[in-house]
């Protein structure tokens, strides 16, 4: 269990849910923002539903 690096809430960054909200958040960690492994399950939904619906480069 590791702590978010945004929100700080405990999570286990190999034991994420396969929505596509998170998966899309995982793929941006990793490719854009450079937190992969770092940011928990509510926040990679947050930036992976955000991105789906306003960066040109999702859509």
């Amino acid at each position: 269990m590791i702590g978010c690096c945004h929100c700080g809430e405990e999570f286990d960054p190999d034991n994420l849910p396969d929505d596509a909200a998170v998966q899309a958040g995982i793929i941006l960690a990793a490719e854009r923002y450079d937190d992969a492994g770092k940011v928990c399950a509510n926040c990679l939904a947050s930036r992976g539903c955000l991105a789906m619906m306003y960066d040109p480069e999702c859509q």
